[in-house]
């Protein structure tokens, strides 16, 4: 309640401006920013001889206009009337997008009705000095951050409720009666809305939905009779159990998993038109279920996924302090298994959507440490980077700077397949016999390509005969002209071109 009344008065008093820090905070940036740029900042081109960049400017009028500002009286002022868009003729600024709010509308007309004042520039200065000094204004609170490309930007002003993911955590102790401390939440809820608790959910039905949200299976008709049992008897004592025997069950970082990996942008492809294959995307997937299921902290699934090839890379080198041996181990993978679990977690950098074909090697790392930055956004900070990628955050206290800076950090990272060995928790259950299938279908797929390209090399020699032309092979006429050799998949059909691309 002490931090509220304080907020109350400190709002209040930043009303009471005086008619100078008005015009200074409020009505000169409306009148700067929406008419200089085409009365007045281009000396040599100034719309209807209006120059706005000064009071004597408004004074004087322009070419068509001679009473657009008559100071303390805003009716007599064609100013309102032009910035209302009231005659067809005069409405500015001219673009809907740059149109005036109601808010501006008012800090223009009180403006005028304070004498239309126009402090010089050492009390400008001194004014806009002074608030930024001021954390809470009637305008909202200030958030520092590392600075945008404008001052108008670094020192804007927010809604408390605006930015309350900004602010730093408050904890307050909900009101206890009985139950989970959440349950005072659900009923603050339930008491501004129409509805009524619902009655306490029978056992079996506990059961299930207990069920269905730790492991995502329904519970077998066994468990839900030892389950009544067991909490006729005790059923605190039998819920904690319940409780406890899911958590403890594979199923239940199987089915959680899902959620990260979902957020990770998890996926077996690499998506886009050509949608290749990730084969061994499979252990990060398997990663974040033992996560889950070895209750891993926090702190270090984020860190492994950021940067767990740097964190095992050091433990190596420490542990072995030999620098040969080191670089051999690396090449070769031979982790120990925490920090091959760390080498793994930072396949997350890897898991958004990837295809480079036909995109510059410059332009498509560029896309890559993008997508990164973005993806580590949306996960870690819960906001997407590329808002404030080209220009400030037009509605966060997220600057543009702060884009790059993170841009540098994984600027580094270069795109590479690590070798890590296997490890005992690795799953190969399937290997040999998937091995011997994927063999197969290699050997198919090779002996298909070669069967297709000599068919494209008949039909380039049959060609090439046609055209009285010597014959040149794939890779001597590549750099031939276009009418001097035979097409890219001469002679096959479009089923044969997508069975051979």
């Amino acid at each position: 309640m002490k931090s509220l009344i304080t907020f109350i008065l400190i709002t209040h008093f930043a009303w009471a401006t005086t008619p100078a820090e008005h015009a200074t905070l409020k009505a000169l940036p409306i009148l700067l920013s929406k008419c200089a740029a085409c009365h007045g900042e281009d000396p040599d081109d100034i719309d209807g001889e209006l120059n706005l960049l000064t009071r004597e400017g408004f004074l004087r009028g322009g070419e068509f206009i001679k009473n657009l500002l008559v100071p303390g009286d805003p009716k007599k002022s064609f100013l309102m009337t032009v910035i209302k868009w009231k005659d067809p003729d005069f409405e500015m600024p001219p673009k809907e997008n740059d149109r005036l709010t109601l808010d501006q509308i008012l800090h223009i007309k009180t403006w005028i009705e304070n004498g239309a004042p126009w402090p010089d520039q050492a009390t400008q200065k001194k004014i806009l000095a002074d608030e930024k000094n001021k954390r809470v204004t009637s305008d909202g609170m200030m958030i520092e951050t590392s600075g945008g490309l404008t001052d108008d930007w670094t020192y804007r002003r927010y809604k408390p409720e605006s930015v309350w993911a900004f602010l730093p955590i408050k904890k307050p102790i909900p009101p206890i009666k009985g139950g989970n401390p959440i349950d005072a939440f659900v009923r603050a809820k339930i008491k501004t809305s129409k509805y009524e608790p619902a009655p306490r959910a029978n056992l079996r039905t506990l059961i299930r939905r207990v069920s269905y949200d730790l492991i995502g299976l329904p519970p077998t008709p066994a468990e839900v009779a030892k389950f009544r049992s067991a909490a006729n008897q005790d059923f605190d004592k039998a819920y904690l159990a319940l409780i406890e025997r899911l958590l403890a069950s594979p199923q239940h970082g199987e089915r959680w998993a899902q959620h990260w990996l979902d957020v990770a942008r998890y996926a077996d492809t690499g998506g886009l038109s050509n949608d290749y294959e990730r084969s061994n995307a499979w252990r990060y997937r398997d990663y974040v279920i033992r996560a889950f299921n070895e209750d891993k902290p926090y702190n270090e699934f984020v860190m492994e996924q950021i940067a767990g090839d740097e964190m095992a890379d050091k433990s190596l080198r420490k542990r072995l302090g030999d620098s040969v041996k080191y670089r051999d181990l690396r090449k070769k993978g031979h982790y120990s298994a925490k920090e091959a679990e760390q080498m793994i977690a930072s396949s997350f950098l890897r898991m958004g959507p990837w295809d480079p074909a036909m995109v510059k090697a410059p332009e498509a790392r560029q896309q890559y440490i993008d997508d990164v930055v973005n993806a580590v956004g949306q996960t870690f900070l819960s906001t997407t980077m590329r808002c404030f990628k080209c220009h400030d955050h037009k509605f966060d206290p997220l600057p543009t700077k702060d884009y790059y800076r993170i841009y540098s950090i994984f600027e580094g990272t270069q795109l590479a397949e690590r070798y890590v060995s296997w490890q005992k928790n690795d799953n190969q259950i399937g290997f040999e016999e998937e091995k011997t299938q994927v063999e197969v279908l290699h050997n198919f797929a090779d002996s298909e390509a070669k069967r297709l390209q000599q068919k494209v090399e008949r039909n380039a020699q049959e060609w090439y005969s046609n055209h009285n032309l010597p014959y040149q092979n794939l890779k001597d006429r590549k750099s031939d002209p276009v009418d001097q050799k035979p097409p890219r998949h001469v002679g096959l059909n479009e089923t044969e071109k997508g069975q051979l691309k």
